[in-house]
């Protein structure tokens, strides 16, 4: 789970905070108007382990839709349109893709400091099984996801996420909670383009020893006042974490 997991955005003058590629940003979009997240292009490539076994993953087009509906709420629909998996496990080699699942999210920005340029928001979200059964879900899963941001002068920007998740077990006869933290820093390095760090770490309600940590770098660039280009370079931190995950994605905003 772990891994499907990590199968799973900062300029004043856009409409909506980008800040980094998993860290979500607590601003809305603005009322009337649609921003549509396209993850162009995402590959995971795993390190093997001392028998060899690997797990490896390719996404195309994974695709959120979020409307404005207040200054203060906004509705979210993800689709994964496409998704390959591979496992090679003791020589042997599984590969399945298909459709993934469907996501249904609503962001409420409860605070929000314009002064200071923070605020905080609350997201709750369920995911229906609607995709491949190799690659998607095997039941409704769901949680709340907090994230929050601020100005912290000299042209970075810093926030944080914490998400709690409820999602089906390996055995299927049950579910397991997730705990899941990341953070952020970004600086402009001019009008048109900016770097990033972020950090990630997964806890689940398995145990300790199932956690999974990440390390990452990106470069966004502002193409125009509504089209950002995005890429990231994530380092797994652990065995259970993906050894290295590249993210391509584009937020188109009208």
């Amino acid at each position: 789970m772990l891994l499907r997991h990590a199968w799973v955005g900062l300029a004043a003058w856009l409409p909506v905070s980008l800040p980094a590629q998993v860290t979500e940003s607590p601003r809305t979009v603005a009322p009337g108007r649609v921003l549509v997240r396209i993850d162009g292009l995402k590959l995971t490539f795993d390190r093997a382990d001392a028998a060899g076994n690997t797990y490896d993953a390719i996404g195309v087009a994974s695709t959120t839709l979020r409307a404005g509906l207040t200054e203060m709420v906004d509705l979210q629909v993800g689709l994964d349109f496409f998704v390959k998996e591979t496992v090679r496990f003791r020589g042997a080699r599984d590969s399945d893709s298909g459709l993934g699942d469907v996501s249904f999210r609503t962001k409420w920005t409860f605070w929000r400091d314009d002064k200071s340029g923070a605020a905080a928001a609350v997201m709750p979200y369920v995911r229906f099984p609607t995709g491949s059964s190799a690659v998607g879900s095997k039941a409704v899963e769901g949680g709340v996801i907090v994230p929050w941001a601020m100005d912290a002068g000299a042209g970075f920007r810093a926030g944080a996420m914490f998400q709690w998740d409820v999602v089906r077990n390996d055995a299927d006869n049950g579910y397991d909670a997730h705990w899941f933290v990341s953070g952020f820093a970004v600086r402009d390095l001019s009008q048109a383009f900016a770097v990033y760090g972020e950090t990630t770490a997964e806890i689940p309600s398995t145990g300790f020893s199932n956690s999974a940590a990440t390390m990452g770098a990106g470069v966004l660039w502002r193409f125009s006042k509504n089209l950002v280009f995005d890429y990231e370079l994530q380092r797994g931190l652990g065995d259970r974490a993906p050894a290295w995950t590249h993210i391509w994605r584009a937020n188109w905003e009208w």
